[in-house]
């Protein structure tokens, strides 16, 4: 079947590339949009393909990925978990000679096999060489509510996990301890859904999280977002044994970061009691600072990794691990009363 669509040499897809916007949220928006504002800075020139349902301008609009011709040489995946969805096998067997790069992405164990289909892959976590996500490029600063204020939590929340296998995420019990927290300290709440769709666009939703007080949620994007926009964050990690969001909070020094096993209520109504009587001005800030550096260092190894061209000599997923990606850094240890 002959592909009518022209696509640049090198292209960038993400979840939103896929059939009605693929689920995709405004964190997966972001890092594609860094990513792809680092490569024409640089002088790359390329596409970031998307699907038309989510009408994002400067995007180029594909309703059908496999109506692109041929062309691509260098496709990159940016972003969200690699899992293993008829679409993306599909996408990386048609395109079969193109150099194939993931970057800004988890690695599940269960899917390690679809990440191996990629010849090299920067993550930001789920590999023992880890890169950054590419989401934040900005923050505001953190300042203390005046007193006395009803305050607002911002309700962000991962819903159901099933990436990481059955029984692995306990997101109902982790919703509720954070919803019971809300109402004990008599907060107001707003829902932040940050899934892209037709009357939730990007604007919106960085408008929610602008206008809250602090954060409580179960997604990495919700606390990176939160503590970008200046807001003290709750978060709890619903995938047992952990999955990306207490790993990633630990490397950023943010301390109220925990695994569905230790969360509780008593541990997290402790926790919001030294919040209130003292606001994490200084916790926040040093949070930002190390997500900034980890991020701009992981979008321009990205840069450099896309840029380097040709094809990447087959390696295991084990040994990409060892070659590709960065260290961490040095992790900003936020108050010594935080």
């Amino acid at each position: 079947m002959l592909r009518r669509t022209p696509a640049s040499p090198l292209a960038l897809v993400w979840w939103g590339s896929f059939e009605g916007g693929g689920g995709a949220t405004v964190g997966d928006l972001h890092a594609v949009e860094n990513l792809s504002a680092a490569l024409r800075q640089a002088g790359h020139d390329h596409d970031v393909l998307s699907h038309p349902a989510l009408g994002i301008a400067g995007h180029r609009q594909v309703r059908d990925l496999f109506d692109i011709r041929r062309e691509i040489e260098t496709l990159v995946f940016v972003c969200g978990p690699i899992v293993q969805t008829d679409e993306l096998v599909d996408l990386l067997a048609v395109h079969r000679k193109a150099r194939k790069i993931a970057v800004g992405v988890s690695v599940i164990s269960r899917h390690r096999d679809m990440a191996a289909r990629f010849e090299a892959v920067l993550a930001r976590d789920g590999l023992s060489r880890q890169s950054f996500d590419l989401a934040i490029s900005h923050s505001r600063p953190c300042a203390a509510p005046l007193p006395g204020k009803r305050l607002k939590a911002g309700l962000c929340f991962r819903g159901d996990q099933r990436d990481y296998g059955d029984g692995m995420s306990e997101w109902a019990r982790a919703e509720r301890l954070l919803l019971q927290l809300a109402e004990t300290f008599g907060l107001d709440t707003e829902p932040i859904d940050t899934v892209l769709r037709p009357g939730n666009e990007a604007a919106k939703i960085e408008r929610q999280f602008e206008t809250v007080d602090l954060v409580l949620t179960t997604r990495l994007h919700g606390s990176l977002y939160g503590l970008s926009e200046g807001k003290p964050v709750i978060a709890i990690d619903q995938i047992r044994g952990t999955g990306k969001v207490k790993p990633i909070l630990n490397r950023i020094g943010w301390p109220l970061a925990y695994s569905i096993e230790e969360a509780n209520e008593a541990l997290l109504a402790g926790q919001m009691r030294r919040l209130l009587a003292e606001w994490p001005v200084e916790a926040v800030t040093s949070s930002q600072a190390t997500i900034l550096d980890l991020s701009s260092k992981a979008r321009a190894d990205a840069v450099a990794l896309i840029g380097r061209g040709g094809h990447a000599e087959a390696r295991t997923l084990t040994e990409r691990a060892s070659l590709l990606g960065t260290p961490p850094g040095s992790v900003g240890s936020g108050s010594t009363r935080w």
